[in-house]
């Protein structure tokens, strides 16, 4: 899979700044080190990347500079030590800084940078916020089973999150269309009201449950402008991202494209987001081991890539998107079974569609794989226990040499539906994605696939579920 996907590299196109007369220039004192070089980074989501290098002099003395202003965002002041300090790039890029670098962060202060003095101050202040949470978090932890001491520190605790987000809106309202704001806001939980449920209803809690995941489901993105681009260069908008589609949603392939695309929707109003949401939706997906979400990427590749939105992609990456989408259409999670009609190994060929049981398990395997000879009995110990329950196994041997896998059959007693392909004319291997063994599918009665690309282990629990 890994190697298939590499082929669809959708990295996101990282325009680093527009030429302006201006560009920048920001000055460096750096009280500690001299005579050696730092590095300007960036954020780019969960990634960190290299703008500029310069050289420290023997005053401690640096300057970062170029004929081309910056994208703004997040950046990183690296030492030579790896470790590094952040600050911001806004509109105002000719700006200085100092500080201690072995104690950077309460020894930095900047002249003619607003922003970064902001900035500054809600870092040195969430760092203070963060120490005190910590130690009330570990009192409560002691006091937990005392309701009188447990209460006084929750009271605390509650205390502590208002008041943080007190200096959080003191930001936004001082501060509205910075860069500061837009970090600080897109930090802020969506507050989900206390729904009142009338007298009577019957399963109170999981009314409760619905309507909250409902509203968080639907106001998520409150604070966070999916038309900044400025929080493409931070770790801000991919943590989001993940937090959203891994933990917020049902991870069901239909819920997962609809509210991947309702993201993408509103990103249009800016270019640059909407190319980078898109990749990183695109890619978070084409990537997934979760089984049934390459049907989002199948989705979002269709709907985007392939009907010509995504301006940004070349014909090669099209070429391998559209490869790669139409070897996942006939598989996915939801969809028919191909059928496949192929000679056992007394050369009778067995139809897949003809099999009539509640549960069938298409098989790919080969004898000689390593993998195989410790799934493949895990396979038919489940097999035994589960066929008189309605379960059969249509076992497909992926290689050419029959006198060695009869003999392997014959050996452990592989007593299911045994046929090959020694023509290779049925194109298994396009509809199934078969490039190695071993791969389980798991068909209903109705031969739709239920589950695919499992391990035995899930099998098992998938057997238990279904043939109880």
């Amino acid at each position: 899979m890994k190697r298939l996907l590499l082929l669809l590299v959708l990295s996101f196109t990282v325009v680093l700044s527009r030429s302006y007369a201006q560009g920048y220039k920001i000055e460096v004192q750096l009280d500690g080190i001299k005579d050696t070089t730092i590095l300007l980074g960036y954020h780019l989501g969960e990634k960190k990347f290299v703008q500029d290098t310069t050289t420290v002099d023997s005053k401690g003395y640096a300057v970062f500079k170029g004929d081309s202003t910056l994208k703004q965002g997040i950046y990183l002041i690296i030492l030579p030590s790896k470790t590094y300090f952040e600050i911001l790039v806004t509109e105002n890029q000719k700006f200085s800084l100092k500080t201690d670098v072995n104690n950077m962060l309460s020894k930095l202060s900047f002249t003619n940078s607003k922003e970064n003095d902001v900035f500054s101050n809600y870092q040195k202040f969430m760092v203070e916020q963060q120490k005190v949470m910590n130690e009330y978090q570990a009192k409560y932890k002691k006091v937990s089973s005392k309701p009188d001491s447990s209460k006084i520190m929750q009271g605390k605790i509650q205390a502590l999150d208002k008041k943080v987000n007190d200096y959080w809106d003191g930001i936004i309202r001082d501060y509205p269309n910075s860069i500061n704001a837009a970090i600080v806001r897109s930090m802020k939980k969506v507050e989900i009201p206390d729904f009142k449920i009338p007298t009577g209803t019957k399963n109170v809690d999981s009314l409760k449950w619905i309507m909250s995941y409902t509203y968080n489901k639907d106001h998520f993105f409150d604070n966070i402008s999916l038309t900044d681009p400025r929080l493409i260069r931070t770790p801000i908008l991919e943590d989001r991202l993940n937090t959203f589609f891994d933990r917020v949603l049902i991870p069901a392939p239909d819920t997962l494209t609809k509210e991947a695309i309702k993201v993408i929707e509103a990103t249009k109003g800016n270019k640059e987001i909407f190319e980078y949401v898109l990749t990183t939706l695109t890619n978070k997906f084409a990537t997934s081991e979760i089984m049934g979400l390459d049907g989002v990427f199948v989705a979002l590749a269709e709907k985007y890539y392939l009907s010509g939105q995504a301006w940004w992609a070349s014909k090669k990456m099209l070429d391998k998107l559209k490869e790669r989408v139409d070897d996942l259409k006939p598989n996915l999670i939801g969809n028919q079974c191909p059928n496949l009609e192929l000679p056992d190994m007394a050369g009778v060929v067995r139809n897949l569609s003809d099999i009539k049981t509640k549960i069938t398990i298409v098989y790919f395997w080969d004898s000689s794989c390593a993998h195989c000879k410790k799934v493949t009995p895990a396979v038919k110990k489940l097999y035994d226990k589960y066929k008189a329950k309605g379960l059969e196994v249509y076992a497909v041997y992926t290689q050419g040499n029959q006198p060695e896998v009869v003999e392997y059959i014959a050996k452990n007693n592989l007593n299911w539906i045994n046929v090959w392909d020694p023509a290779q004319k049925s194109n298994f291997r396009k509809l199934f994605d078969i490039y190695s063994t071993p791969v389980i599918y798991v068909l209903d009665a109705n031969k739709k696939i239920i589950a695919k690309r499992i391990s035995e282990e899930s099998l098992g629990k998938i057997l238990e579920q279904e043939l109880k």
